[in-house]
């Protein structure tokens, strides 16, 4: 037993890098010298952050405060707010037993973290269209999406190992990453990708123009 810990820490560190990179290769709006707003990943985005952003201020009242953008953060809002409530559920499970939850917000979705990540990303990804059509950050949220698929699926691998049929239980009454449950006729991790696609196809033809405030 005391063998395996250092294994599932280090499995649990590499999931949250992975995590962390899906996430930072996103997306966001910001200021520019040249133009009023564009979009630019994330991460370096964060990196001039910590060296010293010249614009700190300005790009900070555009991302949470510029009218044009309301609908993409509302999105982005609710997502964190899923993260949080996640994150805090996780951690006083694990200050408690650390067994398998199964209430609260992990009573909605297996995934309720995935989920929080996934609707800021939608909601970046609103601010961004409704900035210019870009059809490449559309293919990259899709990407992203299928990335956390993937993790999501390995995770329980690992669940299912350890907890047994408590965990298929679980698994039966219990929606994946989005909040639908899976049709009997078509396999779970294939609904969920289908949900992407279709969120990717909305993307694509929503005319987010008419969503901006001015």
């Amino acid at each position: 037993m005391e063998k395996s810990k250092p294994k599932e820490k280090l499995r649990h560190l590499l999931k949250t890098m992975l995590t962390i990179m899906l996430f930072t290769s996103q997306s966001i709006v910001c200021c520019c010298l040249s133009i009023s707003v564009m979009s630019i990943p994330l991460l370096p985005y964060l990196v001039t952050l910590i060296t010293g952003h010249p614009n700190l201020e300005r790009d900070i009242n555009v991302l949470f405060f510029a009218r044009e953008f309301i609908i993409g953060r509302i999105i982005a809002l609710i997502g964190l707010i899923v993260l949080l409530l996640a994150g805090l559920q996780f951690l006083g499970n694990h200050a408690r037993d650390g067994g398998l939850i199964t209430t609260g917000i992990y009573s909605v979705v297996r995934h309720p973290q995935y989920l929080g990540i996934i609707t800021i990303t939608i909601g970046l990804t609103v601010m961004v269209l409704t900035l210019h059509s870009d059809p490449q950050t559309v293919y990259l949220r899709l990407t992203q999406i299928l990335g956390y698929i993937i993790l999501a699926k390995y995770e329980e691998s690992h669940l299912e190992k350890r907890y047994a049929e408590n965990f298929r239980q679980y698994k039966r009454n219990v929606p994946f990453i989005f909040p639908v449950k899976s049709p009997s006729k078509i396999p779970e991790t294939l609904f969920t990708i289908l949900i992407a696609v279709v969120i990717s196809v909305v993307f694509l033809t929503f005319p987010f123009d008419s969503i901006r405030i001015h």
